[in-house]
């Protein structure tokens, strides 16, 4: 979590910032990037959107997981 905050935000990873980053602070910062996204993400999106890379797989839901782990035995 702190590394992907440290991503975005530009700030460096130090114990000051390990110290008194709260979870009230990453949530409110996600809301802002969440409409304004940070330029790596917004990169990314460009890629996947020429074709360049290739869109994560979908994830599989919860009842899913539990399903295929339960079709294993």
């Amino acid at each position: 979590i702190i590394a992907h905050y440290c991503q975005c935000s530009g700030e460096a990873w130090t114990d000051a910032l390990e110290d008194n980053l709260t979870f009230q602070k990453i949530v409110a910062r996600n809301e802002y990037w969440a409409e304004c996204p940070p330029v790596h993400v917004v990169a990314r999106y460009i890629a996947i959107g020429l074709g360049i890379i290739k869109p994560p797989a979908k994830k599989m839901t919860d009842k899913e997981t539990m399903d295929a782990i339960k079709s294993m035995f």
